[in-house]
């Protein structure tokens, strides 16, 4: 069953109209679950999603056509693999007029109010409010950070929040030069007495850094971290528009790298702390240290690894690549050399792993040391940290498959061949 979709005018639209779909069939029927496999069409410009359960007899696939990259201008159910659904039947029916709703709702979410705590290394935060955040101190060094969203359920609006929230701490990251990540009840358990804070009052409302040329140390008032009134002005600027300007992105995207150099170097600085000292007649002090109470390893740094894991991975075949290769050309006109590192790369794979010029596996290397290197000097993100779970699908136009994905190859893949590779390589060294 094909449904034409008109008057779509860019991609935050067609988004919003693919959101509010998947909202609406959740509603209607009770279950929207994914067995999400995409692909992409391009002769076609069609965009198989994958099989949906929406609690009938069997999945129904669904696939999305466009007239550009970034707008949507066709939805079809059960076209490629699934049994043609009858568009006079119940189901047909019901599927019709959830396109519909959802295409009248696009441009109208509703605005909900999630709250989660946060969790930093050094202390709370000083209360700040904005017009589309709170921030408050709990048990320190957690705050609860309040946020509206605008979405289409609650499934749809925790999506957004994780989406949103991992942006704000990137900034809070920046201004404070401090470590945050999302609690859980382990984060809220008592901690020794040589980690606890003495209680302290709480600094007013939106009381901002004094220094705004800080430069080392940490900003803070009474032992809480201070904020500047920009940083206030952008968090809200975040949350509030419906699309940001190119600027406004590009430096989201430069905090969140900061962020993530930040998780590393707490690795060194920060995991260990002094829990107390003894001294001895002799004049010696035995310091007794242990790890940050606070600081657990495995749930702040997994939000990155597998970033940080691709962008090493794929570095690492780029030194290799160098070994016996040829010197570079120099250019005609100006006698530079011209390195054309890429085209290194997918040779050196094309070599080690015998492959064929035309083999699909060279077109996985050669995107994902692209996006290593836009993700080193563009600051674009290799993963999605939105992901809860639930699966729901958006157009997104720099994905090789269209929309969106939590990750397009898995690390262990590329754990696998490239260990290979340099196995075989070092054979011949």
């Amino acid at each position: 069953m094909k449904i034409k979709i008109d008057k779509i005018l860019n991609l935050l639209e067609s988004n919003n109209f693919l959101r509010a779909l998947w909202a609406e069939l959740r509603n209607r029927f009770c279950k929207c679950a994914w067995s999400y496999q995409p692909i992409k069409e391009g002769n076609l410009k069609t965009i198989f999603l994958g099989w949906v359960d929406i609690n009938q007899e069997q999945a129904i696939d669904i696939s999305l056509t466009y007239s550009q990259k970034t707008i949507v201008n066709g939805i079809h159910f059960g076209e490629w693999c699934s049994q043609p659904i009858d568009e006079a039947s119940e189901l047909g029916q019901q599927l019709k007029d959830a396109v519909n709703k959802a295409y009248q709702r696009r441009n109208n979410p509703d605005t909900h109010m999630l709250q989660v705590p946060v969790s930093s290394i050094y202390s709370s935060l000083a209360p700040y409010s904005g017009q589309w955040f709170e921030i408050s101190p709990d048990q320190n060094p957690i705050s609860l950070l309040s946020i509206k969203i605008r979405a289409f359920d609650n499934i749809d609006a925790e999506v957004e929040f994780l989406r949103i929230s991992s942006c704000l701490l990137d900034v809070l990251s920046v201004e404070t030069n401090s470590l945050f990540w999302l609690s859980g009840q382990g984060d809220r358990q008592d901690i020794t007495s040589g980690m606890e804070s003495e209680k302290s009052t709480c600094p007013k409302v939106n009381t901002y850094v004094s220094d705004e040329k800080w430069l080392d140390d940490i900003p803070k008032c009474n032992g809480y971290l201070l904020i500047s009134s920009q940083a206030v002005q952008f968090l809200d600027r975040i949350l509030s528009k419906n699309e940001l300007s190119s600027e406004e992105k590009n430096f989201i995207r430069s905090c969140h790298h900061f962020h993530v150099a930040r998780e590393q170097d707490a690795l060194i600085y920060d995991r260990l702390v002094s829990s107390g000292e003894q001294n001895h007649e002799d004049g010696t002090t035995t310091l007794f240290l242990q790890e940050h109470p606070r600081f657990n390893l495995a749930s702040i740094l997994s939000r990155r690894a597998e970033e940080i894991a691709t962008v090493l991975y794929m570095s690492a075949i780029e030194v290799a690549s160098t070994i016996d290769s040829n010197s570079p050309e120099r250019c005609a006109t100006c006698n530079q050399e011209q390195y054309k590192i890429s085209a290194r790369v997918v040779d050196y794979v094309k070599k080690y792993l015998a492959l064929e010029e035309d083999h699909p596996l060279l077109k996985v290397f050669k995107s994902h040391y692209e996006k290593r290197s836009k993700y080193l000097h563009a600051g674009a993100v290799l993963r999605d940290h939105s992901y809860t779970g639930i699966t729901i699908p958006q157009l997104d136009p720099s994905s090789d498959s269209g929309v969106s994905q939590k990750t397009s190859v898995l690390v262990t893949n590329l754990r696998d061949w490239i260990g290979y590779m340099l196995r075989q390589q070092l054979k011949s060294i």
